[in-house]
């Protein structure tokens, strides 16, 4: 059922995760699961990620109002959180050395305070070298994630930023695996 799930998602959302990768993260999420599942960014898979981790905890941060509005009004038992990034991609070259500036403090205490199993970072969208790049999402999925000991995925390393970011912040030695460009990390 869940394959099947997968590839009407895919015919429905072209242009998004790849089978292979919505099967790496729900295959891991669901071995963990219920789980502590946090997901930065909402889409058309967000019922994915919930109903996988069916008796866990899964909250999104999103920073498109029109998405988050999207989620709340089309998704069951959503939780998305508005969030707001300041970086632009091209900040990449001179933030690399402040990576402490990159934290999201704004995220509400409960979820800096959480130990987080899963984190999937898949927003900002950072397209474009003058869009919002994932540095802070990265770099704040890196530090829940060591401090919980959890898996992280980092969707589209295709792109230099991305790619840059979770190795300067989750580290090749933490990198499990792989798969098109989403990139599965793990620290327990």
């Amino acid at each position: 059922m869940t394959n099947e799930r997968i590839r009407a998602l895919l015919a429905s959302n072209p242009g998004q995760a790849s089978e292979e990768e919505y099967g790496l993260v729900r295959g891991v999420v669901a071995e963990l699961a219920p789980c502590n599942l946090l997901v930065f960014g909402v889409g058309r898979d967000s019922s994915l990620w919930i109903d996988t981790n069916a008796e866990g905890r899964t909250v999104f941060v999103e920073d498109v109002k029109k998405w988050a509005d999207y989620a709340r009004e089309h998704v069951d038992r959503i939780t998305v959180l508005g969030v707001h990034y300041w970086t632009r991609r091209f900040m990449w070259s001179f933030l690399r050395f402040v990576p402490s500036a990159l934290y999201m403090r704004s995220l509400p205490r409960d979820v800096l305070d959480t130990d987080w199993d899963v984190i999937l970072v898949d927003a900002p969208r950072g397209t474009r070298w003058y869009r919002r790049g994932r540095m802070m999402s990265i770099y704040t999925a890196s530090v829940l994630a060591k401090r919980a000991r959890g898996r992280v995925f980092v969707h589209d390393c295709h792109r230099t930023t991305e790619a840059e970011c979770s190795d300067a912040f989750l580290g090749e030695d933490h990198l499990v695996r792989e798969v098109d460009t989403m990139r599965y990390y793990a620290f327990g």
